[in-house]
């Protein structure tokens, strides 16, 4: 095998590992983000139910609806009459439910919130029940939400994240050492080639300037090899579950939603196949450009 093509084949290996790795980094990227989505939208579906005293009248309850929807924190309250409550219980669990009440509706008016995803937690719907009871003892009856889904489910996908973020961090570190190691090889293979430059009085920038504008398309080809590896993996990924394809492209909000992401991760695969193919030729070059001749061999 000719010294050329030796050149040649580390240089495709560099780029190919390259490639793997800011794929698995983009991929990582990608599921951290829709963990963030999945754990915001289940958030959000969680609801704290306000209860009213029987005798409490409606135009009451409408205006503390409109107090509660005016607070940065709630996405949406929802005023929910008795009988709205008796015909949805009456839906759900037939209409024979009533029969042994003797037409008598127990069921309270009440009012549904939904909150932002950062407020669902233990403390914030804590605080938000006090709030609802420090002006109101004398219309609300109860404020009710379940304790243990506030907590499960932020504690649950708050592990998630961490795992998610400590894979990536190590990938990154085992990335950035094993393709700086890779193009440290290279670089080896031609500091000859440095040395004899540097003897017919090339300065160190000349010298840098076409391996940092090689290292700059390796590094701009392997970002893109490792986006084409990402939409192969999304592409195969649709094919065993159409829905998420249907789900994606359900409203024109949520499909810009999605290109806006994939597009901020391709963009970010892009420029760190760069920025760690030219900060790893860089580092090797110095140490080519300053050391002694008897050192080369």
């Amino acid at each position: 095998m000719s010294k050329t093509t030796k050149i040649k084949t580390a240089e495709i290996s560099t780029v190919l590992g390259m490639s793997l790795l800011i794929f698995l980094l983009g991929l990582l990227a990608y599921l951290l983000v829709i963990t963030n989505s999945v754990a915001k939208d289940i958030k959000e579906q969680l609801v704290v139910d306000v209860y009213f005293r029987d005798d409490v009248r409606e135009i009451d309850v409408r205006k503390l609806e409109k107090e509660i929807v005016s607070l940065p924190y709630v996405i949406k309250a929802n005023y929910v009459s008795k009988d709205s409550a008796k015909a949805l219980l009456m839906q759900q669990q037939g209409e024979d439910v009533f029969e042994i009440l003797d037409g008598i509706n127990p069921l309270r008016q009440l009012i549904a919130v939904n909150l932002t995803s950062e407020y669902v937690n233990k403390d914030s719907a804590l605080a938000f029940k006090k709030y609802l009871l420090s002006d109101n003892e004398y219309i609300i009856d109860e404020v009710f939400y379940n304790q243990s889904h506030f907590l499960e489910i932020g504690n649950s996908f708050s592990k998630l994240e961490y795992f998610l973020v400590g894979a990536a961090s190590l990938l990154l570190i085992i990335a950035i050492l094993l393709i700086n190691n890779t193009i440290r090889l290279a670089i080896f293979s031609k500091r000859f080639l440095i040395r004899t430059m540097q003897l017919v009085g090339a300065k160190s920038r000349f010298i840098r300037r076409p391996f940092l504008i090689s290292a700059l398309y390796q590094g701009m080809f392997a970002g893109f090899l490792a986006m084409l590896l990402l939409l192969g993996t999304g592409y195969l990924l649709a094919e065993f579950n159409p829905q998420s394809v249907i789900n994606i492209t359900a409203s024109e909000e949520s499909l810009e939603k999605e290109m806006i992401i994939v597009g901020s991760i391709f963009i970010g695969m892009l420029f760190l196949g760069m920025f760690i193919s030219y900060i790893s030729t860089f580092s090797a070059l110095n140490k080519y450009l300053w050391i002694k001749t008897d050192k080369l061999f």
